[in-house]
């Protein structure tokens, strides 16, 4: 299969891109962060804690090849290096990207940097339970469903339940 995309470091330029992502509605009703809007200053102001350090957390730019579009980003949060286990998050920005695959290869590629470049055994995330194309998307990829997290995300008025799911390393060298 022909790669498409590439994980790239972030710059401060991208910024301007990705605060916009950030107050889509879609993406503020299905990504665990907090529901409120967020103003480019407060979005240069989180990229100045992730542009000079990988750990605890990694911040990757998914960027098409051919056209060099920065179109979404993917994260390692709280990486542990003692249990070697870290919490996996992705988001396609762009909204005509979405639905063309991009998702499910970025994702391989984070686990691959995560599995294979840290030495890190077990990658979970946690997914609303109604967001049926991201449980289909993390189960073309590996994940196995763990548990529940019941109404553990408040957005739009109402209690929501998460989806615990998690790869090992072991699993994802098979699905390799």
């Amino acid at each position: 299969m022909r790669k498409r995309i590439l994980l790239r470091a972030l710059t401060i330029e991208d910024a301007k891109i990705t605060w916009k992502w950030r107050n889509q509605k879609d993406i503020m009703d299905n990504y665990a962060g907090h529901p409120f809007p967020v103003n480019y200053e407060m979005e240069k102001a989180w990229y100045e804690k992730i542009l000079y350090s990988n750990i605890p957390t990694s911040v990757f730019g998914i960027e098409i090849i051919e056209s060099n579009t920065l179109i979404g980003m993917t994260f390692l949060k709280n990486i542990n290096f003692i249990n070697r286990e870290t919490e996996f998050a992705i988001f396609i920005g762009e909204s005509k990207e979405q639905g063309k695959g991009y998702a499910e290869e970025a994702t391989f590629l984070t686990l691959n940097i995560a599995f294979m470049k840290l030495g890190i055994n077990r990658i979970f995330l946690k997914v609303n339970e109604d967001n049926i194309s991201a449980i289909k998307l993390y189960k073309r990829c590996g994940f196995k469903e763990e548990g529940i997290l019941r109404e553990s995300t408040f957005k739009n008025n109402i209690f929501k339940n998460q989806l615990i799911m998690s790869i090992l390393k072991r699993e994802f060298k098979q699905k390799k």
